[in-house]
């Protein structure tokens, strides 16, 4: 209870008060959680495989062709595929990773994450993504390695089941 305040509230009539225990935040240091972050760059991802066929099909960005996937810019691509396990409702994640950098530009390609019903958690254009040791609401919070000074910090936000952008801190 060192680091805890006691805080009482009164009232101008004196015969209602009431109590609450205090919690300061902790501040968190995703500078060194980003440092010692399990990472997955991905274009090292293992290529997704025909049976993953039914996982492809919600990727917004994807379109099945007679010759294989197809991107929004139309070019041919072959996508990436890895469960990952992000703790909580997030624990067979999917992550899939479409390397193409003439369409996605100096991120290297764009990369989804898709919860175990297949909805869409996250995607955006970036090179890796970063699991953190910290959680918000059971889920690991995230980095992704995108070009730039600035590191971007993305948070569970349960209620909206996604992830939510927090903020960047410098590298």
């Amino acid at each position: 209870m060192e680091n805890m305040k006691h805080v009482v509230f009164g009232f101008m009539t004196g015969f209602c008060a009431i109590s609450a225990t205090v919690t300061p935040v902790q501040a968190q240091n995703y500078a060194q959680e980003v440092i010692h972050s399990e990472s997955y760059m991905g274009e090292d991802l293992p290529p997704a495989s025909a049976s993953d066929e039914a996982i492809l099909k919600h990727i917004p960005d994807l379109k099945k062709t007679a010759r294989g996937y197809q991107n929004s810019c139309g070019t041919r691509t072959d996508p990436r595929l890895r469960t990952l396990d992000l703790g909580g409702t997030l624990h067979d994640a999917k992550v899939v990773y479409d390397p193409d950098s003439g369409c996605w530009g100096a991120a290297g390609g764009q990369l989804t994450i898709l919860d175990g019903a297949n909805r869409v958690v996250y995607s955006e254009s970036v090179g890796a993504i970063l699991v953190l040791s910290s959680r918000h609401d059971g889920v690991h919070d995230l980095s992704f390695g995108v070009p730039g000074m600035r590191q971007p910090i993305w948070i569970w936000d349960a209620a909206h089941h996604q992830y939510k952008f927090l903020k960047s801190i410098e590298e």
